[in-house]
Formats: structure tokens, sequence, C-alpha cells
């Protein structure tokens, strides 16, 4: 049963990992974000999270 369920339980938290990363990118000042060379927010996110 636990291998039937790790996965979805893995799959969730790295959605809410997703979600936290890409809210604390967004609260980045426009300025902050160009000097850090990031132009997605979204991509850079996924990058974090998933590779």
């Amino acid at each position: 049963m636990k291998t039937l369920i790790a996965p979805i339980l893995e799959a969730l938290r790295n959605q809410a990992r997703f979600r936290r990363t890409r809210a604390a990118l967004a609260s980045l000042s426009l300025d902050a974000r160009l000097d850090l060379d990031i132009y997605d927010i979204d991509a850079t996110a996924r990058r974090a999270i998933w590779g």
C-alpha cells in the first residue's frame, strides 16, 4: 500500500514546492528578477523543482 501512495504524495509535495517557489519569485521586484536573469517565472520554478 505504501508503494501505491508514495508517488502520489511525492507529486503533491513537489506541486506545493513549485507553488511556493513561484510565489517567492513573483514577489521579487522586476529589477531584481532582471539582475538575476529570471525572465520566465514559471519555467524557472519548474526547473528548480523538477530539473
